[in-house]
């Protein structure tokens, strides 16, 4: 890399992470992550997939608090 542009200082990059299926229930697609409380008490990272871990999560709908189990993918 050439020509670096450090005249403006740091620029901000901002990381989005999802967790996205449809609910068994209410046939929405929602984003498990919107669930307050969906990070307390895991051991899973982010992206984790095709790990004990990340294989039958217990999850929470965020739009109608329906509970089913996932298989997380990336």
């Amino acid at each position: 890399m050439t020509d670096i542009d450090t005249k403006q200082g740091p620029i901000i990059a901002t990381w989005t992470v999802e967790l996205n299926c449809e609910c068994p229930k209410c046939e929405q697609d929602v984003d498990l992550l919107r669930y307050p409380d969906f990070w307390d008490g895991r051991t899973l990272d982010v992206a984790e997939n095709c790990t004990a871990r990340s294989r039958d999560v217990s999850v929470c709908c965020p739009e109608c608090s329906h509970e089913f189990l996932v298989d997380c993918e990336y």
